[in-house]
């Protein structure tokens, strides 16, 4: 008898939902921190803002990443955190002080913790190890294209309605619930293969296998570092733009999608770079890299330094994403990928957490010794871009865990070299149809000169 082969697993469902999850989310969450400081939020209310929503944000994922992989099934946890992360979108119509809107958005991030695990372990269980970097890129453009559309969408809607905040942000916040449950929705489309056998799946955090996991537990460290120093300045963006530069919704949402541009172009050469070169060179340059953009945002005096701080992270966060996205797959094994990944991410929190904190207390407690309200925003970017250059420099003692083919030198090369190669095929392709034409007008004008002369003879 003739087995007939399982059928290649189609990945759309998945981008589909990315540029539906991102559309959501690019709707409504660049303008948050905008809403809460034009709420009136402080410096020490927008620190509590994001480490609320970093620490809600991976909390739980160590539960939800043991309840995945025990049960060897992910869907659950992506569409019942996917629905109520959709409908905590809602409430945000309703509040009128920064305190309600910290709240809300912290209990809409608890929810959106359930889906992390799930979503990172579903991918590594469907996308083979070779084409990981590619398959990651292609996903993340997906997500970008959702976002940027959002967002732009979103910017023009609220500067066209205007009036109080309530009526600004009511469209917006209503489609990003929508959309937010659509892209819950269209993962019902996903076949998970069966159950893993017993002995395959964890019952529990195997704390001695991440024990003697050295790349696991450096990852671990040298992230809390920089994800420290990286956090600090987060909660001072915001009121960079609206109280110092004196941004626009339109301008915000320009600016906002600046990055997500840029990392789409990006995006198409970092999977196969990554797949090909390896993970490390990669990580440590964007890690590092990404201390311009708080040092900028200390010097912002106008518009564009901001334009130049999104192109920039549009280049480093885009590389980061897929190349540090395709190393947690790379060294947490399958049997306990989501709860690998929860345990990373409940460390990234954490880090977070306390680093948005001092962020939004430390200018504060500036000003409360006589600095005037700007240089003590200029020291904590200052303190903060610092530390993420030590911080990503730290990331070389993380370690390959296989040998790659190539080196990034060597496939940027090839890629350049492609790109010219192709350009100069299409240049002579295009001189070639530009002869073809001359000649076939040539033709035509020695017809009609003989026309003429015909004519003249008559």
């Amino acid at each position: 008898m003739i087995s007939k082969e399982d059928p290649p697993v189609s990945l759309k469902p998945l981008y589909v939902r990315q540029i539906l999850f991102n559309f959501s989310n690019g709707i409504i969450t660049p303008y948050v921190p905008i809403y809460a400081v034009q709420l009136g939020a402080s410096s020490e209310e927008m620190g509590w803002l994001r480490a609320l929503t970093n620490l809600f944000g991976n909390i739980i994922q160590v539960p939800w990443g043991i309840v995945s992989d025990r049960l060897g099934k992910y869907l659950p946890a992506i569409l019942i955190g996917g629905l109520l992360s959709a409908a905590l979108w809602l409430p945000l119509l309703l509040v009128t002080e920064p305190i309600q809107l910290i709240s809300v958005i912290a209990l809409q991030a608890l929810a959106t913790s359930i889906v992390a695990p799930a979503w990172a372990s579903l991918i590594g269980r469907l996308t083979p190890k070779a084409r990981r970097g590619v398959i990651t890129s292609y996903i993340n453009i997906a997500a970008s294209i959702g976002a940027i559309g959002a967002t732009l969408f979103s910017g023009y809607v609220m500067t066209l309605v205007g009036g109080s905040l309530s009526n600004m942000y009511m469209i917006p916040i209503g489609l990003a619930a929508l959309f937010g449950v659509l892209s819950s929705i269209v993962m019902v489309q996903v076949r998970e293969e069966q159950k893993m056998a017993r002995n395959q799946t964890s019952s529990w955090i195997d704390w001695q296998e991440l024990k003697r996991n050295v790349n696991f537990q450096t990852l671990c460290k040298v992230s809390f570092i920089h994800s420290f120093f990286m956090s600090l300045s987060w909660p001072l963006f915001a009121i960079t733009k609206v109280q110092v530069v004196g941004d626009d919704m339109m301008q915000i949402a320009l600016i906002s999608v600046i990055s997500g541009l840029i990392g789409i172009i990006i995006r198409r050469f970092i999977g196969r770079i990554t797949d090909y070169a390896g993970r490390r060179t990669l990580l440590v340059v964007s890690r590092a890299g990404i201390f311009l953009y708080p040092a900028l945002y200390a010097l912002a005096t106008n518009i564009s330094y901001l334009v130049l701080a999104e192109l920039i992270v549009g280049v480093f966060g885009a590389v980061s994403d897929i190349v540090l996205f395709a190393y947690q797959l790379d060294i947490t094994p399958q049997s306990q990928r989501g709860a690998g990944i929860a345990v990373y991410n409940t460390v990234i929190g954490v880090a977070t957490f306390l680093g948005s904190l001092a962020g939004g207390y430390i200018p504060s407690m500036l000003a409360s010794t006589g600095w005037n309200s700007l240089l003590s925003l200029q020291i904590t970017y200052a303190i903060s871009a610092l530390g993420r250059l030590g911080g990503g420099i730290l990331f070389l003692k993380t370690k390959e865990p296989i040998a790659y083919p190539s080196t990034v030198k060597r496939e940027l090369t090839r890629i350049v070299s492609e790109d010219i190669e192709r350009t100069r095929d299409q240049i002579k392709d295009m001189d070639s149809r530009g002869e073809r034409a001359d000649k076939e007008f040539e033709k035509d004008l020695e017809w009609l000169e003989g026309m003429m002369k015909q004519k003249e003879g008559k």
